[in-house]
């Protein structure tokens, strides 16, 4: 029994998977821009990234396929006519769904690394996102509108008859214009290099020509917003390893912020100026506390997170398995009807139920391990199914 719910199980993890992964990537590709050559980089890291959703559909589809077809040909009571309890023949299925949830724990670790391979992968692909973008709209926008390059054409690599208009902070404009120009991105230096021919400069009106190769620079960050390759300032981003070592630094950082802030105040009392205490850098100061007190709601709500998550595969079966033997007693013996059948409380209840707890953990309104809520409704509503196919 088991082994042809492990086939049913990794049949439909393949089929929920590549559908995920593609649905996935597509997204990454129109949100980023990334041309295809790096778009197949990122399948199997897409699929690590996704294996946390696609496990616990997975589980509960091929759940449902197998014992509503074990339902429908009257399995169950024959094996109840044996003496049989549910339970007996339920048992491995569930130590096989716990298995599963250990697996998915861990490839939730695993989601993380692939999390910032991806990030590398979009970060070094800018130079191609940004030929791309000048290739179709032959124009690139900084976001705060400091920077703007029009282009004729992009041949090759080449740019045709380049304009780059760079406005200071006082409205003052300089437009470079040159026949063509070579664009390269310094990842070292994080900046954007053009080098340019036969350059026409105006500055502020004043006009001037260069047959040399001029080279332009502009940070990186000031034209996109790339991904940090090496990020890790997210809490979901740590590992559950690093995540104590993060609250004590956030902790040792509040006491550090919280000894300048008391000399602030007793600075300002001992000359009689309690006015200061609304000056900037002691509001900033306060709010920088804050930040820190927030930042440790989360990172102590990361591990219960991961490991309800995960648990949700075996949550998932439990619900899944005595659902499908009872729509199978009551003549429902299509796995697919029992899936959605099942899949649609699970969405109306799980997930709502999980998001809830959760951004109450994040504020402290409730405890960290409010997250596991969810789960254990999911299993409340599992042990009444299992008590009408124990019953009947």
């Amino acid at each position: 029994m088991i082994k042809e719910l492990i086939q049913t199980f990794l049949i439909s993890l393949a089929v929920m998977g590549i559908l995920f992964v593609l649905v996935g990537l597509v997204r990454v590709a129109m949100q980023k821009n990334i041309p295809i050559s790096q778009i197949f980089q990122l399948i199997p890291f897409m699929m690590l990234e996704m294996s946390p959703i696609v496990i616990p559909m997975a589980l509960l589809l091929s759940t449902s396929l197998f014992f509503a077809k074990m339902a429908g040909n009257n399995e169950v009571i024959a094996l109840k006519s044996l003496g049989i309890p549910p339970w007996r023949f339920l048992l491995p299925v569930l130590i096989f769904g716990l298995l599963i949830s250990l697996v998915t724990v861990w490839m939730n670790e695993m989601a993380i690394w692939g999390r910032s391979v991806i990030s590398s992968v979009i970060y070094h692909s800018a130079e191609e996102i940004i030929l791309g973008e000048l290739r179709t709209t032959h124009n690139l926008k900084s976001p705060d509108g400091k920077l703007t390059m029009l282009v004729k054409g992009v041949e090759n690599r080449t740019l045709i008859m380049p304009s780059i208009t760079i406005k200071s902070d006082k409205n003052e404009s300089t437009t470079i214009e040159a026949q063509s120009a070579k664009l390269k991105i310094d990842f070292e230096a994080k900046e954007l290099t053009v080098t340019l021919s036969e350059v026409k400069l105006n500055v502020h009106g004043n006009i001037s020509y260069s047959s040399d190769n001029q080279v332009f620079r502009h940070p990186l960050s000031a034209i996109r917003q790339l991904p940090d390759e090496n990020s890790r300032s997210r809490p979901s981003d740590k590992r559950l390893v690093d995540i104590p070592q993060a609250i004590v630094e956030c902790e040792n950082e509040i006491v550090s912020k919280r000894r300048t802030l008391a000399f602030y105040y007793a600075l300002s009392a001992a000359m009689g100026a309690a006015d200061a205490w609304s000056n900037n850098e002691i509001i900033n100061l306060n709010n920088e506390i804050e930040s820190q007190i927030k930042l440790i709601k989360r990172l102590k709500v990361e591990p219960p997170r991961r490991w309800a998550t995960g648990f949700s595969c075996i949550c998932f079966m439990f619900i899944g398995v005595p659902f499908a033997i009872w729509l199978g007693q009551k003549g429902v013996s299509d796995g697919f009807s029992s899936f959605f059948a099942c899949f649609i409380p699970i969405l109306l209840l799980y997930y709502p139920l999980l998001m809830f707890g959760l951004q109450k953990a994040k504020h402290g309104t409730l405890p960290a391990n409010s997250v596991w809520f969810a789960n254990f409704c999911i299993v409340l509503v599992g042990f009444w199914f299992m008590r009408k196919i124990h019953k009947y």
